[in-house]
């Protein structure tokens, strides 16, 4: 019945029980013990009422119980105790009232033989006179952790024979002379209390005996016994504080002891042992033979009871000055020992720099400060002074937005995961080998997107690397997981495969029927409005929006994580599918199959061998149309060189427009595997680890990219600064040209509106004739919607484009100067445009205008940052807006121009 939570017990319990010879109700909360619980418990020899909450025992409770041997009542609240309770008691051997709130005793203990006696742990002030009844023994007599201050000669007056006597740690300053005399005891326990001077004649006991005296403050030890007496006497004192001995050196032995040393008893019974060992705070040595007594001592200072083993109080905030203990004392706020086994409060020492010295140091050097952190249990506190770190709980772990990476030398994160868990382990559970963590920390990055980094549980075991939110993966959290593709530097989960395929082929047959309407119109019959084929209208609305969507579609990359909110993200998925860089119109493919997955290294792989392909292609199938006409149909010179012409002009319409076209994205691709395309990251902190990384795809390191770096310095050299200035010679030499023979576009003045249908306008055929400037078709779109004197304003605007795409690809937009030069582009073009008007419709120039100032209001809205976060949501939205508006009215004119187009087509079938 011991260890439950028993409050009440009836009295009619254990009437059916009267055989029952050993009964424990210890460990419970009983208040009270029932007068009649154990009368009828005849042949009882054992009885446990220790560690409930007994405040009184009735006097008559053990009346018939005269059989009881043990009776333990220690770990109760008892205030006072009369021997007439156990008066009928004449064999109990072993008595326990230890660990209660006795003040006083009263009455006379009746049985002859006591083996233990055990009154220690109270607040006893005085052991009556008459205690022990003559002619009585006793093994062991305990008045220890009381509040004794003198002892009488009579107070253990009627034992006959006693092997030990303990009264340590009580206040008693002075002995009666013959309080000890004939009192056969082998060890007295003195120690721990506070007499200044002894005399060895108190302790005349005729028998070897030890007496334990030391940490008191003795000075003077004095001896009126005559040499000749001689008795058998050890003393254990420290002699620090000695000041006087006696002369005579075969009065007694003496033993200077140090902090920690123990006294020792031999016991013989395993009843007493157990008592001790169940009372707590003593060990004993194992029992080598039957007949052998065990050596039990209390634990020494420094040590306490565990309950199986005495063990050195843990470093950290505690001591322990006494013996047999079972607790460590704690040492004062912002204090601690740096060791095992702390003897003193001296031994425990102010707390380490960055320590928290109004706090308890507990299991550790003392808690650290605010914004302070630690790698080694026992030892300071450094400061955090890193941004996205806390360190209120000792260890540094990463906050919400911020990233690190373990994946490099020097760190070691199972070892950190170790020591951190240890560090949250206050208790005596920690583990010495893992209370320093010996490496070095990782450097911590802000995430360019803070939702990104949400780093759930960052302070747990399994948090502590940091964690990306659903669908990012990689360094500072910026590639997308398998099973999400990009829209606006978000992730966002794939749709179903059919939806990806659905979406591609509808991409896949807008591309190609782009590619063919531009050369059929280019081919066909040329309707045209102010000299100009409305062919030239429609490409001219296509560039300008080409040239925003590039320039913002780079700006919107290179951000890695901008904050767009949840509304732009929505936008952003029917955005994203007006993306004029062709290889970004698979993105989603991905979403079949990672494979499909296309990086810088291999978008750089495709613009080259898609530039060189081309030219290639154009010029078999110019050689193949030469044979052809050649050997199979026979043509002559003059019909040869016509049709020849007809396939060049094609060939080189397709050429021209598709080198332009991807002129912008392919410049992209070759400037981001370039050296400053890469960026640097100190990734140890503190150490001299470096890791360079692709700007724009992170999962590629710089350091195996020189075979790509030299194709770029090539392809730079080569194709990036020579196409624009070949096709500035060439529309130089036809304006030349056309100079020399005199063909301004502008000598005559003819407007046409797009709205006109009226049959009185001039023909197109006849403007044709009359004002034809003698530009090729594969020209045309290049200069024909600017005026005669800005010819070359199409190139200015390319550069441009490419220059902005090239500082934002190679530098990033973090860079200061790359801002600050879009910004200034951005205002120069659009005043010089608002200024000069270069281009001949005005519509066109309103268009180009609204396109210069929307990408003006990106860049400022990028560039400019927002302190106040309830702004991105209404920002990033009304940018996505403003850009769509831009689409829609230039893609809507292109498909009225187009619509014209095929309405004069038809009708003049149906005049005919």
């Amino acid at each position: 019945m011991f260890q439950n939570r028993i409050t009440r017990i009836s009295s009619n319990l254990l009437v059916s029980t009267t055989g029952l010879r050993i009964l424990d109700l210890s460990r419970n909360r009983m208040e009270s013990l029932p007068c009649q619980l154990i009368a009828h418990l005849l042949h009882l020899e054992e009885l446990d009422l220790s560690q409930n909450l007994l405040t009184t025992i009735p006097n008559d409770s053990f009346t018939n119980t005269s059989g009881l041997t043990r009776l333990r009542l220690a770990g109760n609240q008892l205030s006072e105790f009369s021997f007439q309770l156990v008066s009928h008691l004449g064999k109990l051997e072993n008595l326990e009232v230890s660990d209660n709130q006795l003040a006083s005793l009263s009455g006379q203990l009746s049985s002859h033989y006591i083996g233990l006696l055990d009154f220690g742990f109270n607040a006893i002030t005085e052991i009556p006179t008459g205690l022990f009844r003559h002619e009585q023994d006793a093994f062991i007599v305990k008045f220890e952790h009381n509040e004794l201050t003198y002892l009488n000669s009579g107070t253990f007056s009627g034992l006959i024979k006693v092997e030990y006597i303990l009264l340590q740690y009580n206040k008693i300053s002075t002995l009666d002379g013959g309080v000890f005399t004939n009192i056969p005891a082998k060890a007295i326990f003195l120690y721990n209390n506070i007499m200044e001077m002894i005399s060895v004649d108190w302790f005349n006991t005729h028998r070897d005996v030890r007496v334990y005296l030391f940490n008191n403050p003795i000075r003077n030890i004095s001896s009126d016994v005559s040499p000749a007496i001689n008795t058998a006497l050890e003393i254990f004192v420290n002699c620090s504080t000695l000041e006087t001995l006696p002369s005579s050196r075969q009065t007694f032995n003496g033993s200077c002891v140090n902090n920690v040393f123990v006294p020792y008893l031999e016991i013989h019974s395993s009843e007493v042992i157990d008592s001790l060992k169940a009372e707590q705070g003593w060990e004993c040595s194992p029992k080598l033979f039957a007949w052998s007594y065990r050596v039990c001592s209390p634990c020494r200072r420094g040590t306490y009871d565990n309950n199986s083993a005495c063990l050195e109080c843990p470093s950290g905030g505690f001591y322990q000055d006494e013996t047999g203990t079972t607790s460590c004392k704690q040492c004062d706020v912002g204090t601690f020992v740096n060791y095992t086994g702390g003897i003193s409060l001296r031994e425990c020492k102010v707390c380490p720099d960055g320590s928290d010295l109004t706090k308890p140091a507990g299991y550790r050097a003392c808690v650290c400060k605010n914004d302070f952190t630690r790698t080694h249990r026992f030892q300071g506190c450094q400061r955090c002074q890193t941004d996205g770190l806390n360190c209120s709980l000792d260890y540094r772990y990463l906050i919400p937005g911020f990233y690190w990476n373990w994946s490099f030398p020097e760190v070691n994160l199972t070892e950190y995961r170790q020591f951190v868990v240890n560090l949250q382990t206050e208790n005596l559970t920690y583990l010495n080998t893992s209370i320093e963590y010996k490496h070095r920390m990782p450097n911590v990055f802000k995430c360019p997107r803070f939702q990104s980094c949400k780093n759930p549980n960052s302070d747990t075991r399994e948090g502590l690397d940091g964690r990306c939110d659903d669908g990012y993966r990689g360094w500072q959290c910026i590639k997308c997981q398998e099973g999400y593709f990009p829209v606006l530097n978000s992730c966002t989960k794939c749709p179903q495969d059919w939806v990806v395929l659905l979406q591609t082929l509808i991409l896949s047959v807008l591309v190609i029927v782009t590619f063919a309407v531009v050369l059929c119109l280019h081919s066909g019959k040329d309707f045209r409005q102010c000299n100009r084929s409305i062919t030239n209208k429609v490409a001219a609305r296509i560039k300008i929006m080409l040239g925003f969507y590039q320039v913002i579609g780079e700006l919107t990359e290179s951000l890695n994580g901008a904050p767009w909110s949840d509304a732009s993200v929505h936008l952003g998925k029917l955005f994203s599918l007006l993306d004029f860089n062709i290889l970004n119109l698979y993105t989603r493919l991905r979403c079949l199959n990672e494979n499909f997955t296309i990086n810088p290294l291999l978008r750089f792989k495709i613009s080259l061998i898609s530039q060189v392909g081309t030219v290639m292609l154009a010029s078999t199938i110019y050689l193949t149309c030469k044979v052809y006409l050649k050997r199979w149909r026979h043509s002559v010179t003059e019909e040869l060189t016509a049709k020849l012409d007809k396939v060049k002009s094609r060939l080189y319409t397709f050429a021209t427009f598709f080198f332009f076209v991807t002129y912008t994205p392919t410049c992209a691709a070759i400037f981001k595997v370039l050296p400053t395309a890469c960026e640097t990251f100190d990734v140890v902190h503190g150490g001299n680890y470096m890791i360079s990384l692709l700007r724009s795809d992170v999962d590629i390191n710089c350091g195996a990219l020189d075979n790509y770096q030299i194709s770029a310095y090539v392809a730079t050299s080569l194709y990036v600064i020579p196409f624009p200035l070949i096709l500035l010679y060439v529309l130089y030499k036809h304006r030349r040209r056309n100079v020399e023979r005199q063909l301004p576009c502008t000598n005559r003045t003819v407007t046409v509106s797009d709205n006109d249908v009226s049959q009185n306008a001039p023909s197109m055929e006849e403007i044709h004739a009359e004002h034809y400037l003698e530009v090729p078709a594969w020209l045309d779109f290049l200069c024909g919607n600017y005026k005669e004197e800005f010819w070359y304003w199409e190139i200015v605007e390319l550069l441009r484009k490419v220059v902005q795409i090239m500082l934002i690809s190679m530098f990033g937009w973090k860079n200061s100067m790359v801002r600050l030069f879009t910004i200034g582009a951005s205002i120069v073009f659009l005043i010089t445009n608002v200024i000069i008007f270069p281009m001949r419709d005005r519509f066109e120039e309103m268009l180009q205008i609204f396109s210069l100032s929307v990408i003006l209001t990106n860049v400022l809205v990028t560039a400019i940052p927002i302190t106040y976060d309830g702004y991105v949501p209404l920002l990033s939205t009304f940018l996505l807006t403003l850009d769509a508006v831009l689409c829609i009215t230039i893609a809507g004119e292109a498909v009225v121009a187009m619509y014209r187009i095929s309405k004069r087509a038809i009708i003049p079938r149906r005049v005919k």
